[in-house]
Parts: structure tokens; C-alpha cells; sequence
């Protein structure tokens, strides 16, 4: 645990040195001033969008330039010679990039309420967040790593987005019917819009509530240890 808690430190201060952790801050000032110009009306609908642009795609986003940065700084290869497993490694980043996505959360939804006395149910908000943001890690850390530098990493951040974000938005949009939504449940950011428009709105299905986070849950486990944990040590090594 203690080993854990520092390499969780090391994370933590390599995203403020990289500029990661600032620049998710700013994005989250955007919001601030969006929410000024809107309606409560008009902020309460754009809120579910506005948090899963910063869990799905900016913390892939985010998750990548982080990655690609330390490959430069050979950060990654001094962390392969510690006493830790890679287990332990991954573990503590990903614990670092849920910091990114709960610190966006919480101050969207504090802006709601600041700006528009509108509360949320918190705790369940931040349960969701997180619960979408190791899903979107686990997505991040697959593209970082089968990506050669932080440009590809962008262009599979594109495709990403076309082929799983796309349908979700249209679906909030009205574009798509209500009685696709559970064939969209495939989609991780269709899973995590789902939980987090349903704590936004109030408006709650717990059957597909249940079996988005279990989704979400599931595809995290599956893609940490069949996907990112064989290839991370291999592409340290690699550079």
C-alpha cells in the first residue's frame, strides 16, 4: 500500500508538471462561463454533455499526451526498475487519470448549483464519474499504447469518437428512438452518458443504470489485463 501511495504521488505531480492537470482546470473554467450565458433550464440540459466530453473524450485525451510525454522523459523505464510491479504501475495511473475526470465533475456540478441553485444527487454523480472514468482509462491507455507518438494517438482518438461517441449524441439530440438505447448500451460512452444524464435529470432506469456500470466495470477489467497490462511493459522497453 505504501508503494502504491507513492507511486500515486509520482502520478499526481507528473500531472501538474506536464501541464495535464492545469489544462483540465481551464477546461473546466470554460464551463463556468458557458453555464453564465445559459438558462437553469438550458444548463441542466447541457450538463450531461458537457461531463462526458471530460470523462470520455478529454480524458483519453489527456491520458494519451500524458503517456507519450513520459515515454520522452524516460519516466516510464525508471519506473520499471523500482520494487513494483506493473500491476501496481498501472493502478497508479489509473488512479491519476480519475482524478482528471472526478476534479471536472465536481466543478461543473458546483457551478450548477453556484450559478443556478441547482443540486444533484453528489455522491451517486461522483460514483458514476468514476465508474466511466476507468472505463475511459482503460479505452485511453489501448489507443496510447498502439499509438507511436501523441499524433496517432490523436487520429485513434478521432475514430474513437466518430464510431462510439457520434451515436450518443445524436441519441441525446432526439436523432435516434428510445427503443435503441439498450443496443447503444454497447457503446462505453453511450454507458456513460446513460449514468450520467440519469443523475443530472433525476430520472432514473435502475435495470439499465445497473447494467451500464457493470458494462463499464467489466470493459475495464477486460482491457487492463488482456490489453494494457501484456503491451505496457513491452512498449516501455520499445520507446
Amino acid at each position: 500500500m505504501a508503494k502504491l501511495s507513492r507511486l500515486i504521488k509520482g502520478e499526481l505531480k507528473r500531472l501538474v508538471k506536464y501541464k495535464i492537470l492545469p489544462v483540465s482546470l481551464v477546461t473546466a473554467v470554460l464551463w463556468i462561463g458557458l453555464f453564465l450565458f445559459l438558462s437553469p433550464q438550458e444548463a441542466q440540459r447541457i450538463t450531461p454533455l458537457v461531463i462526458l466530453v471530460d470523462v470520455a473524450a478529454m480524458s483519453i485525451l489527456l491520458l494519451g499526451a500524458f503517456h507519450h510525454l513520459e515515454k520522452q522523459d524516460g519516466a516510464i523505464r525508471t519506473m520499471l526498475v523500482m520494487p513494483v510491479t506493473v500491476g501496481q504501475i498501472l493502478t497508479a495511473k489509473a488512479a491519476a487519470s480519475m482524478v482528471l475526470a472526478l476534479e471536472s465533475a465536481a466543478i461543473t456540478a458546483a457551478a450548477l448549483y453556484v450559478i443556478h441553485g441547482l443540486t444533484l444527487n453528489y455522491a451517486l454523480l461522483l460514483f458514476f464519474v468514476a465508474v466511466a472514468g476507468i472505463g475511459h482509462a482503460a479505452i485511453g491507455f489501448v489507443l496510447a499504447l498502439n499509438s507511436r507518438d501523441f499524433s496517432s494517438m490523436l487520429g485513434l482518438l478521432m475514430g474513437y469518437l466518430f464510431v462510439f461517441t457520434l451515436p450518443s449524441i445524436l441519441f441525446s439530440l432526439g436523432a435516434i428512438a428510445e427503443k435503441y438505447e439498450w443496443l447503444l448500451l454497447l457503446s462505453p460512452s453511450h454507458a456513460a452518458s446513460h449514468l450520467i444524464t440519469s443523475v443530472v435529470r433525476g430520472e432514473f432506469r435502475v435495470g439499465m443504470a445497473a447494467a451500464a456500470c457493470l458494462y463499464l466495470a467489466v470493459l475495464a477489467g477486460a482491457l487492463f489485463r488482456f490489453a494494457v497490462h501484456p503491451q505496457f511493459k513491452d512498449n516501455a522497453m520499445r520507446g
